[in-house]
């Protein structure tokens, strides 16, 4: 996420990211975290709260239909539920995070 930030933000600090990423220069890539971290940390939470925005849109879609011609359904919003639970719990500990 940082990298895309500095990519769309400011490409002279997106280059030496990439640089101290690729060089494994912790110190600098800590710093860059620490300096962007409330930019990163926003951009995480949109993600987040989309991705469970569009799990609820899909499972509400999908128990829509006939079991009878889609019985794969009940898997499906089973799955949907375990990505809900697992970005719920991201999504308490992002916010946790301000």
């Amino acid at each position: 996420f940082l990298y895309k930030i500095l990519q769309d933000n400011d490409l002279d600090a997106a280059n030496e990211f990439y640089v101290a990423c690729k060089t494994n220069d912790e110190v600098m890539k800590q710093q860059y975290h620490d300096y962007y971290f409330q930019y990163t940390l926003y951009d995480l939470k949109n993600h987040v709260y989309s991705i469970l925005g569009e799990v609820e849109q899909l499972t509400m879609k999908a128990q829509s239909y006939d079991l009878e011609t889609h019985p794969r359904v009940p898997v499906i919003v089973a799955h949907n539920d375990l990505v809900r639970h697992t970005f719920t719990m991201t999504q308490k500990l992002l916010d946790a995070m301000e």
